[in-house]
C-alpha cells in the first residue's frame, strides 16, 4: 500500500466510479483505524458516505473479500426493505458496487469501496451491564438469522482455516517441536494447560465433522465493538466490520462473545485469580442470542452453546501461546512475555467456562 495520501482530485476520481452523479464532494481522512485508509465523504446533493482503501497488504484477497462484503450487505438490504419498520438507512451496513457493476477498484492505495454514512451513533469497546450483554448477543444472532437463507454461490474462505480449532492446535504442537527460542521449557504448566484442553476444545468442531451441525455464514469476530449503537438511547443497530465475513460454525461467534464478554479482566490480566466468568453475562448472552437466533438453530446446536465459548477462547489461548513459542510476529506486544500472560489468562477463562457454567 502507498505511503503517501492521495490528492483531492484522486479521491473525487476514485468516488465517482461509485457515486458518478457527485460533483465537488468533500473528503475527511478518519484516523481511528490502524489498517485500512478511510475518508468520510460529504456529496452535496448525494449524501454522506465513507471512502475506504483495503489494505492488500493486510487483505491479500480484497476481490474475494468485497464481493462477500457485497453479497452479505445487498442480502440484508432486501430482507429489511420487506420488513415494514425496518430503519433501513441503519439497520446494515450498505456498500455501493461501482457503476459498472464491480465490487471496487484497486490502485496503489489499496482496493477502495464506498458505503453510505451512518448517522447517530457511537461504538463502545465493552459491555458493562447484562441488558448490554443480551443487546449485543441478539443483535449478532439476528445478524446471522437474517442470513441464514442467502442463496448461494458458497461465500469465499478469504481466511482459510479461521476457526479450525484441530488446525490450530496442530501449529501449537508444531511451535513446541520446532521451539525456535527454546521457550517452551519455561512454560511447561501452561503447555499441559493447553493440552488438557483440547479434548474440550474440539468439541465443537467434532458436532460438525459428524454432520450433527451445519456451516453457516458467520461474521467471525463477535464482539461489543462491532456494533453500531444509537447515541440517544444506546439500543443496538447495525453489526459492522464485514471483512471476516464467511463460511463458519454459528457457535464460532456465539463463543467469541462469551470469550470478549462475560470476564471484567482483561484478555491480558496477569493476576489469574481474577480471571473469573459473570454467570449473569453468560446468561444474558445465551437468552439474548437464542431470542434472535433460536429458529435458525438445530436442537445440537443450542445443546453446544457452552462448548463454543470453550472452544474459541481455547482457540485464542492456543494462538498466543504459539506466537510466543514462534518469537511474538503474528500479536503486537507491549512487554517481553505478553504473549505468554495473554496464553495463560484465556487459558483460565476457558477452565472457568468449563468449571463454572452448566452445560445445556
Amino acid at each position: 500500500m502507498n505511503d503517501s495520501s492521495p490528492s483531492a482530485e484522486h479521491l473525487q476520481a476514485i468516488f465517482a466510479r461509485f457515486v458518478p452523479e457527485a460533483r465537488e464532494a468533500v473528503f475527511e481522512r478518519l484516523h481511528g483505524g490502524h489498517i485500512n485508509l478511510t475518508y468520510a465523504v460529504t456529496a452535496p446533493g448525494a449524501g454522506r458516505y465513507i471512502l475506504q482503501a483495503v489494505n492488500r497488504n493486510v487483505f491479500r484477497d480484497a476481490e474475494n473479500l468485497m464481493e462477500n462484503v457485497l453479497r452479505v450487505s445487498e442480502h440484508l438490504g432486501r430482507k429489511y426493505a420487506a420488513l415494514p419498520d425496518a430503519d433501513r438507512a441503519r439497520s446494515y451496513l450498505h456498500f455501493l458496487r461501482t457503476a459498472d457493476g464491480a465490487s471496487g477498484c484497486g490502485d496503489a492505495f489499496g482496493y477502495w469501496r464506498v458505503y453510505h454514512y451512518i448517522d447517530g451513533v457511537e461504538t463502545r469497546l465493552t459491555a458493562t451491564t447484562t441488558a448490554e450483554a443480551h443487546a449485543a448477543a441478539a443483535a449478532f444472532g439476528r445478524f446471522q438469522a437474517m442470513l441464514s437463507d442467502m442463496p448461494g454461490p458458497r461465500l469465499v474462505e478469504t481466511i482459510p482455516q479461521f476457526h479450525d480449532t484441530r488446525n490450530r492446535f496442530a501449529k501449537l504442537e508444531a511451535a513446541v517441536a520446532a521451539d525456535p527460542l527454546h521457550r517452551a521449557a519455561g512454560a511447561a504448566d501452561t503447555l499441559a494447560g493447553l493440552r488438557d484442553l483440547r479434548e474440550s476444545a474440539l468439541e465443537l468442531q467434532c458436532a460438525f465433522e459428524a454432520g450433527k451441525i451445519p456451516e453457516r455464514i458467520v461474521h467471525n469476530d463477535a464482539k461489543y465493538s462491532n456494533i453500531l449503537l444509537d447515541s440517544r438511547d444506546n439500543h443496538a443497530v447495525c453489526i459492522i466490520d464485514l471483512d471476516t465475513c464467511m463460511p463458519g460454525l454459528s457457535l464460532h461467534d456465539f463463543g467469541d462473545l462469551v470469550r470478549s464478554m462475560v470476564c471484567p479482566a482483561p484478555e491480558d490480566e496477569p493476576d489469574v485469580s481474577r480471571v473469573r466468568v459473570n454467570p449473569a453475562m453468560y446468561a444474558a448472552l445465551c437468552e439474548g442470542f437464542l431470542s434472535t437466533a433460536s429458529g435458525m438453530l438445530n436442537p445440537v446446536e443450542r445443546k453446544l452453546l457452552r462448548a463454543g465459548a470453550v472452544s474459541m477462547t481455547s482457540e485464542v489461548a492456543v494462538r498466543f501461546f504459539t506466537d510466543y513459542l514462534e518469537g511474538d510476529h503474528y500479536f503486537h506486544t507491549a512487554y517481553p512475555g505478553h504473549n505468554l500472560v495473554r496464553a495463560k489468562s484465556q487459558l483460565a477463562l476457558a477452565r472457568s467456562i468449563l468449571d463454572e457454567l452448566p452445560a445445556e
